[in-house]
């Protein structure tokens, strides 16, 4: 092949590397960016799930603190009444009195201030499933995981740092076409198709960054 010829390949193989080093370092930029994103959608949804979580056992644990105070009402209310004295007494129509305020009192607490619906078949108030449900809810209603956002950041991550090893591939084959263009004797060539190899594998490189990773 003539000289002129050959640096004139060289020149434009090299131009052709430059361009799909520029592509790759964009997309690698692009993959960064996207990595970034992600990582704050991902904090974003933490902090509402943290938020969510917080607030769901405050109003839990009030709700218990409620019912724990019903049953207080409750126990009481039902050592108001004794069965061994006369209904006629005046201490039995005193505590009938006063049972019926606590009993009142009792189901006023848990018509206002949790639902009887938590309590368990055994008269304990599961805590573990009303935290459960107002979570759920949570989650219907705003997004709360964090996980596929942060998922996401790595899998940018990972196509970024890829595509950054690619650059530096196509560093190389920019390298040896510049030192076949600069090389005399026949040696040139094999720089050539050294360059054209590492070349043709950054260029599939790209692609496989781009639309595999």
């Amino acid at each position: 092949m003539d000289k002129n010829n050959f640096k004139s390949w060289m020149a434009v193989l090299t131009a052709i590397v430059t361009v799909f080093g520029a592509t790759a370092a964009c997309l690698a930029s692009g993959a960064v960016s996207s990595a970034g994103d992600a990582d704050f959608a991902g904090l974003d949804a933490s902090i509402r799930g943290q938020k969510a979580e917080i607030i769901n056992y405050i109003n839990a644990y009030e709700h218990y603190r409620a019912f724990t105070t019903y049953i207080r009402y409750n126990e009481l209310g039902n050592l108001m009444y004794d069965p061994t004295e006369d209904v006629n007494s005046e201490t039995n129509i005193r505590n009938g009195a006063l049972q019926r305020e606590a009993w009142g009192l009792a189901s006023g607490i848990s018509a206002v201030f949790f639902s009887p619906r938590y309590i368990n078949a055994d008269g304990q108030y599961d805590l573990e499933r009303e935290l459960q449900e107002a979570l759920a809810q949570d989650a219907q209603n705003e997004d709360i995981d964090a996980n596929p956002y942060f998922e996401d950041s790595d899998h940018f991550r990972k196509r970024s740092a890829y595509l950054t090893a690619d650059m530096i591939l196509l560093a190389i084959a920019f390298w040896f076409f510049t030192l076949a263009q600069t090389t005399e004797k026949n040696i040139k060539y094999l720089w050539a198709g050294l360059g054209i190899l590492v070349g043709l594998a950054g260029v599939v490189g790209i692609i496989i960054g781009r639309y595999v990773i």
